[in-house]
This record gives structure tokens, sequence and C-alpha cells, in this order.
């Protein structure tokens, strides 16, 4: 992927998103400013309503609320694919579809926290996913050193550290604040609050 064909950065960032809170859009403009991309794709998980902890929100409800947060941004884009595709949503599979969306002129970084980047081995397919895109670690302050001493079967071996935000923010925190009756103005995007209050989302 280092071929003189290359004229766009893709940054691929997936995750439930359930909801997406000022966290996601600190760790994906920290890639993206970083890694000099031109794009971030904000993947939104499937309902997997089988697996043990499913997403509280709906599939479509998540991804309006990604359309709504990176509205105001550029370079950030929702993406449905892994929706539309329906069933377990698996890292290997998302990047196939989206090299797909792009032609070979596309250069894609797969954008995972550094906890996720350690464990990448346990994945599906794990040894194709660095044939399909370059992987980002985004972690806090001393997380580089974790990824640097990977061995070098390990399919997260190599991938690029970027340092990202300290922000003391999680959906599951969102969540609990929200379930109390509590303001999430400072952790959320205000299109994104509006719309977990119109909708009624995350009430007990």
């Amino acid at each position: 992927m280092t071929s003189s064909r290359i004229t766009k950065r893709v940054g691929v960032f997936g995750g439930t998103f359930d909801p997406i809170h000022n966290g996601h859009i600190a760790v994906a403009r920290s890639a993206l400013e970083a890694l000099d991309l031109d794009q971030v794709l904000f993947v939104v998980t499937s309902d997997q309503w089988l697996r043990e902890n499913p997403p509280v929100a709906s599939a479509a409800d998540r991804f309006h609320m990604v359309e709504l947060a990176v509205d105001n941004v550029l370079e950030f884009t929702a993406s449905d694919v892994d929706i539309i595709r329906e069933g377990s949503t698996y890292t290997v599979d998302t990047l196939r579809d989206i090299r797909a969306q792009f032609d070979d002129s596309a250069e894609l970084f797969l954008i995972v926290g550094a906890d996720s980047a350690s464990s990448m081995n346990r994945w599906k397919d794990a040894e194709q996913i660095g044939g399909l895109a370059k992987s980002v670690a985004v972690g806090r302050p001393g997380q580089a050193f974790a990824i640097e001493t990977l061995d070098d079967s390990h399919p997260a071996s190599g991938a690029e550290y970027v340092e990202g935000p300290m922000l003391d923010v999680s959906a599951t925190r969102v969540r609990e604040f929200l379930s109390a009756g509590e303001a999430i103005d400072e952790l959320v995007d205000e299109p994104v609050v509006e719309y977990i209050q119109k909708q009624g989302l995350y009430r007990k």
C-alpha cells in the first residue's frame, strides 16, 4: 500500500457508539492529525442481539447519533457497512467491505485502542488484517511500550502508536448519567443530546 498511486488516507474507526461521545471524537481527531488522514469513517456495528452484552440502542439510532456528531467535521463520515452486512461484526469483514468501496489509490488505517490492539491475535482471521489496513493503536501516555514489545508474529506488531486524549468519558458512564437523570452536555455533542432526549433513549 505504499504505491505512488495512493491519493487518499482513510481511517477506519469501528464501535457500537452506544452512544457516541466526545471521547470518540477526540480519538478520531488525534488519529486524523497524527497520521495526516484525509478521512475517518465511523463504522457503526450492527445490533448483535445474540452477544453477551448487546448494544442498548438500536443500530438505526446509533448510526443516526453518529451522523449528528460528525456532521460538522468535513473529514468525518458515518458508515453503515456493518449494519448493511448484518450478522456478527468481524474487523476483517469490515475492512474487506470498505476496501471494496475504495479503489487501490486509498490506504486504510484501522484505528483501535491500545488494549484492543494487544488482543488482536484473538480476532477472526487476524493474520489477514495487515494486508487490508495499517493498524493504529491509540492509547494513554505510556501504552506505546506495550505495542512496541509485541512479538513479531503478533498481528498488531508494527502498529503505529498515537497518544490519545485523556478524557474521563465512556459510553457506559453516559448511559449511567442518563439513567440517573443527570446532564450529559459536557460528555456528548449537543445534537446527540437532543436526539437522545427526543427519542427517550437510555432511560430506566
